[in-house]
């Protein structure tokens, strides 16, 4: 069938997640769905398996950022098909899909690039080095963009001035 004639749901169909990126993706939407403080998980019920506001305010203070409660509903709101206030293991799976496959530019990317960071930062310290981005991008783009994919996250640069990898940070 002709691009042009399918409706995005059958796009996505055909968009495939490579083995690499579903195992950094689940390992990102487990830290994010256990972020949120305790009470926080009991309270939400059967919303516990699901993004929550805290759950994503907790992340990006973590990341270094000061999110507004506007800015945390509104990147949940961005990718939250069915309304609930939550970010379900479908819609974030979605919302991935949506944005590696997106030649626009126009795909709503706020909490895209939260979980491209998180994907990164496989211990979750809040910073990342060349060297960790090297498998996803390498798996995504292939070897014939990968230097220009490390350019564009991490500059001209991959070390620093006396010579120790150079790390970038979210916030």
């Amino acid at each position: 069938m002709d691009k042009l004639k399918m409706s995005p749901a059958e796009r996505l169909k055909d968009v495939h997640i490579k083995p690499i990126e579903q195992e950094c993706l689940d390992r990102v939407f487990e830290y994010l769905i256990n972020k949120g403080p305790k009470k926080d998980k009991e309270a939400n019920g059967n919303h516990s398996e699901k993004i929550g506001p805290l759950d994503l305010a907790y992340t990006l203070q973590f990341l270094g950022c000061k999110p507004s409660k506007s800015d945390v509903n509104l990147i949940i709101w961005e990718v939250d098909d069915d309304l609930d206030g939550y970010v379900s293991r479908q819609e974030f799976l979605t919302m991935y899909k949506r944005c590696i496959d997106d030649k626009t530019g126009l795909e709503p990317r706020k909490l895209f690039n939260i979980v491209q960071f998180l994907m990164y930062d496989k211990k979750f310290k809040g910073r990342v080095t060349v060297e960790e981005t090297l498998q996803i991008l390498y798996v995504r783009h292939g070897r014939d963009k990968l230097d220009d994919e490390i350019k564009a996250i991490f500059g001209d640069d991959e070390k620093n001035n006396d010579g120790t990898e150079k790390e970038i940070t979210y916030g």
